[in-house]
């Protein structure tokens, strides 16, 4: 049982068969035989107890027993797990949001940049202890808006996606000086989780179903790849390099950088939040969520649905 937005994320570990499931109110559950079964996530001894809607798994690129968490609501926003998921720890008293990004430039991986959520107070938020402490770093960012999907370049260089929930300003702000300053460089994308491609290319979803933008050199300069295929979900790549994301009624995938796009599933069936791709059961998943009135809300028995690919 849990609440509405109650089946929030789901995530497939790139490096293990894992994937991930977000309940609100009920933490994070894992399944390595491709879904069939779940178990609880962080039951270990004195793991912090996750219960935000989660919004975002961060994996650490060359230590695959650390991952972060984000999420919506219900207390903290953050927590890092350095054992693949047995224990969780609370990162600071940040508030819940919308995604965290890591510096993975650095070893120690001091730096990350948290967002918040919809009408919060702080909308962009700074650590370089590892999560110990934050600052507020929306300052100098437009007002009215939601900007809240980070993605850290380095140290120094950020990246952040405006969505325009109160009616301000969208696109995708960069800062060379930890948020000190920030400029405009692009008015498409800026909606969702971005994806950064292993080729360096930056692909990030536009507000409102309004396409796609793309970047090859680190944010500076943006290019929108297309417009009304693909709708606002956070878009994956694949083991062969095509970018995928949700369009109105499949999974769409794209073999040249996002200029064409063509189906890659059969009929959705539902209208997902999201998708994600298990490299390991070659297999994409949707989700969605149930609300309703009263508590407590049951996760929807289609909550994830799997779709194979050849």
């Amino acid at each position: 049982m849990s609440e509405c937005g109650n089946m929030s994320l789901v995530s497939a570990k790139p490096d293990e068969d894992l994937l991930i499931a977000s309940i609100s109110l009920n933490g994070l559950w894992g399944s390595r035989d491709g879904g069939q079964s779940w178990q609880a996530l962080g039951t270990g001894a004195n793991s912090a107890t996750i219960t935000n809607r989660g919004s975002l798994i961060a994996y650490d690129p060359t230590n695959t027993m650390r991952f972060w968490e984000s999420g919506t609501y219900n207390g903290v926003g953050v927590f890092e797990t350095t054992d693949d998921g047995v224990t969780f720890t609370a990162l600071g008293t940040i508030e819940p949001g919308d995604g965290v990004s890591v510096d993975f430039t650095d070893p120690n991986r001091q730096t990350l940049v948290s967002g918040g959520h919809e009408s919060s107070a702080i909308q962009l938020s700074l650590s370089t202890n590892g999560g110990m402490t934050w600052s507020e770093i929306d300052k100098n960012l437009p007002s009215n808006t939601n900007c809240t999907e980070p993605l850290v370049i380095d140290s120094m260089t950020f990246l952040v996606g405006c969505a325009g929930y109160g009616g301000g300003m969208t696109g995708i702000w960069r800062t060379t000086d930890q948020g000190s300053t920030w400029t405009n460089v692009s008015t498409a994308g800026g909606a969702a989780t971005p994806l950064l491609a292993s080729d360096g290319s930056i692909y990030w979803s536009s507000p409102n179903n309004g396409g796609m933008a793309r970047s090859t050199d680190k944010g500076v300069t943006w290019t929108a790849v297309v417009t009304g295929v693909v709708n606002t979900a956070a878009p994956v790549e694949l083991p062969d390099g095509r970018i995928a994301t949700l369009g109105s009624s499949t999974i769409m995938a794209s073999a040249d950088h996002g200029m064409t796009w063509s189906a890659a599933s059969t009929a959705l069936p539902y209208g997902p939040s999201g998708l994600t791709y298990s490299a390991q059961q070659k297999a994409f998943y949707v989700w969605h969520f149930a609300c309703g009135f009263g508590m407590p809300i049951p996760v929807p028995s289609d909550g994830i649905m799997r779709y194979a690919v050849e």
